[in-house]
């Protein structure tokens, strides 16, 4: 029997609180950024990106960052930045390594 949703429509995403993923590395569902959730409630949100802060109004749909195949190209940025001692890249890549290793 053929399905009515295209094969290419993701699944409708779980209702998650902002401010439950405050200190995690999160994908936003709006443009597929990666960055370290700063600051989260349901006027705004503050994201570090390995390009800088990034700030936004309203409701913040976005994802835990749980698999190696999508923080990898995050994690050579991060190492690129490193040396940068205006950076947090260090300690961002060593927040980014415990996540990953919280979900093998």
């Amino acid at each position: 029997m053929m399905s009515a949703r295209s094969a290419s429509t993701p699944g409708p995403r779980p209702f998650r609180d902002p401010a439950d993923l405050v200190g995690q590395w999160v994908r936003l569902h709006e443009d597929g950024s990666l960055g370290l959730l700063l600051a989260a409630d349901r006027t705004g949100w503050t994201l570090r990106t390995p390009a800088g802060t990034r700030t936004g109004k309203g409701y913040l749909a976005a994802e835990p960052v749980t698999r190696r195949s999508e923080a990898a190209p995050l994690r050579r940025r991060l190492r690129a930045v490193m040396d940068d001692p205006a950076s947090q890249g260090s300690a961002d890549l060593d927040l980014l390594d415990l996540q990953l290793a919280a979900h093998p």
